[in-house]
C-alpha cells in the first residue's frame, strides 16, 4: 500500500511540475497523461518487486481497481475515445508487472559470476 501511495504522490508531483513548466491545455494533458501514468506505474512496480516478490501482483491489482473505479465515476471531464481509458486499464498493470521482470532479466544477463 505504501508503494501505491508513493506512486500517487509521484504522479501528483509530476502533474504539478508539468502544469507549472508547460501549462498544458486539455489536448496536451490528454497526450502527456498516459506517459506520466505508465512511468509512475513502472517505477512503482520496480519498487514493489524490490520489497517482495508477490507485491507486484498486488500493486497491479490495486492499479486495475483504481482505474476501473475512476472510469466508472467518470472523473475525467475531457471527452476521450473508448480505447484511451482501455489503454490505462490494460497497460497500467502490465507496466507494474513487466518492468521489474525486464530489468531483473537484464541485470541477470549482465551479472558476472
Amino acid at each position: 500500500m505504501g508503494v501505491y501511495i508513493i506512486m500517487g504522490m509521484l504522479k501528483f508531483a509530476a502533474d504539478w511540475t508539468i502544469s507549472k513548466l508547460v501549462a498544458p491545455e486539455q489536448t496536451t494533458y490528454v497526450v502527456i497523461a498516459p506517459f506520466v501514468f505508465l512511468t509512475t506505474s513502472a517505477i512503482g512496480g520496480c519498487v514493489a518487486a524490490r520489497i517482495r516478490r508477490g507485491a507486484t501482483m498486488f500493486l497491479a491489482l490495486i492499479v486495475v481497481i483504481t482505474v476501473a473505479v475512476l472510469m466508472e465515476l467518470k472523473v475525467c471531464a475531457i471527452p476521450v475515445p473508448w480505447w484511451y481509458q482501455f489503454g490505462f486499464l490494460t497497460l497500467g498493470p502490465l507496466a507494474v508487472i513487466i518492468t521489474p521482470t525486464l530489468f531483473g532479466r537484464l541485470k541477470q544477463q549482465g551479472a558476472v559470476t
